[in-house]
């Protein structure tokens, strides 16, 4: 007799649901864990739960993401979406957007009375409950929380269904400099105390898990006792992706003798995209008109552009880089080419052809482009990223890191790629592919489902 698989309810803060005005519902293609979840749906059946955004207001409430896509997945993926009070959903997002993701970036907050927190924090809180209460299915076998966002989701799925396992997935970074101001510390004790609802929370790196730990032991000490911290790297489909590469047009715009610099970001303060531009600007300045024409493509997907400080970004980026092009004139080209929009195939084009791919946040979680862009590369190209990265908490000793996230730390870096060798490029190039196809979503996803099995025989 067959044992029936796992059916493990997914939420997470969006779902990969978009509209075309003559098509319909299509795979919207989003950045974080959003895009690796579907990796469960090889051991398990999956509820996948996520926030009506703006553009999805109005859409069906349920989707196949096998129909929507294309694609065909071992078992189902079925996907909710859940509407929630716009004004809290408001409120919640300002503040996440504003104060807890820089905190979680070892960033500088805002000051803030203590008035708004406390409604912010509570607004945080009713979006959870209400998402929490949207999903429960009695056929769930557990649940796996995402995006700190959801922070509190884990309390509200054990206050409806306490003997239902719940795993919270922590994509972001947790801060390793916890500032001594009472509104950060409170803001920290609000996030952990609502992961540790969970049975299991698991980290990108050790170094985030340590972190966390090291919080709950200063903070929170009584909260930890029966929690299970572990670490468990996210990665990417690598037969998917190569499936999807070969689907793609090659928007290759260079001849075999240009060089190609790739910088694929979220139009972020964290990205640090400004820094790379001017990093870049200054390597060009010691171009010739006889050097091989080198290029940087930004390819900018814009972010948050509700928010005016985002919106500003956006523009100074764009005005960067005309301002840089002006410097460079000298070459009688334009070596930094901006692309914004979310072009995914475009994107992905330019990372099958980059000499550098230019990965250098002032932190980040993971940032599965670095591991996108070592599958997919065919010239041996060189990843150019900052220890602060997840993903080199892995991969570091195969790419070249700066030293500082700064204009100047980039900089060093480029040059340093530049002078290594084509035995080096090749060697390196050929163990991120190695280390990426040996720890791959499949390993992820089949890590998440092993904690499931295990708790529900306990």
């Amino acid at each position: 007799m067959t044992e029936n698989p796992l059916k493990i309810g997914v939420l997470s803060r969006r779902a990969p649901i978009g509209q075309h005005p003559e098509i319909g519902a299509t795979l919207e293609h989003v950045g974080g864990l959003t895009r690796v979840l579907p990796a469960l749906a090889e051991f398990a059946h999956m509820n996948w739960t996520a926030v009506t955004t703006q553009s999805q207001l109005g859409l069906p409430r349920h989707y196949s993401l096998a129909k929507v896509s294309g694609q065909s997945y071992p078992h189902e993926i079925e996907v909710f979406l859940s509407e929630v009070d716009p004004l809290v959903l408001n409120q919640s997002d300002w503040f996440c957007t504003h104060f807890i993701w820089p905190l979680l970036h070892d960033m500088a907050i805002p000051e803030i009375d203590i008035a708004e927190m406390e409604a912010s924090l509570n607004s945080m809180k009713s979006a959870c409950n209400a998402l929490a209460a949207s999903c429960i299915d009695s056929d769930n076998n557990g649940y796996l929380v995402n995006d700190f966002q959801l922070s509190q989701v884990p309390v509200a799925l054990k206050n409806l269904e306490p003997n239902k396992p719940v795993t919270f997935f922590l994509h972001t970074p947790w801060p390793k400099l916890i500032p001594r101001n009472n509104a950060a510390i409170k803001i920290l004790e609000f996030l952990a105390t609502g992961m540790l609802g969970a049975d299991v929370i698991e980290f990108q790196t050790q170094k985030d898990l340590q972190a966390f730990e090291g919080f709950v032991s200063d903070y929170l000490p009584s909260q930890i006792m029966n929690v299970k911290l572990e670490v468990n790297p996210v990665s990417v489909d690598i037969l998917s992706l190569a499936e999807q590469s070969m689907g793609f047009a090659d928007f290759k715009s260079l001849y075999e003798e240009e060089i190609s610099y790739v910088h694929i970001a979220r139009s972020d303060p964290i990205k640090n995209t400004l820094a790379t531009i001017i990093a870049f600007s200054d390597l060009a300045k010691r171009f010739t008109e006889s050097s091989p024409r080198s290029y940087l493509d930004l390819y900018i997907v814009p972010s948050r552009q509700q928010w005016p400080e985002y919106r500003s970004l956006l523009t100074e980026i764009v005005e960067c880089v005309e301002s840089s092009n002006a410097k460079l004139s000298f070459l009688n080209y334009s070596p930094i080419r901006i692309h914004v929009g979310n072009d995914y195939q475009r994107a992905s084009s330019a990372l099958k052809h980059y000499d550098y791919l230019i990965a250098c946040s002032v932190a980040d979680g993971l940032n599965l482009v670095v591991k996108e862009g070592a599958v997919l590369n065919n010239r041996n190209g060189v990843i150019i990223s900052t220890k602060n990265i997840g993903a080199m908490a892995e991969l570091g000793e195969f790419c070249v890191v700066a030293a500082e996230a700064t204009e100047v730390g980039i900089a060093e870096a480029l040059r340093e790629a530049q002078n290594l060798s084509s035995e080096s490029r090749r060697k390196m190039s050929a163990d991120l592919k190695r280390h990426i196809q040996e720890f791959d979503s499949s390993n992820w996803a089949l890590n998440v489902v092993a904690n499931f099995k295990v708790l529900e025989k306990v």
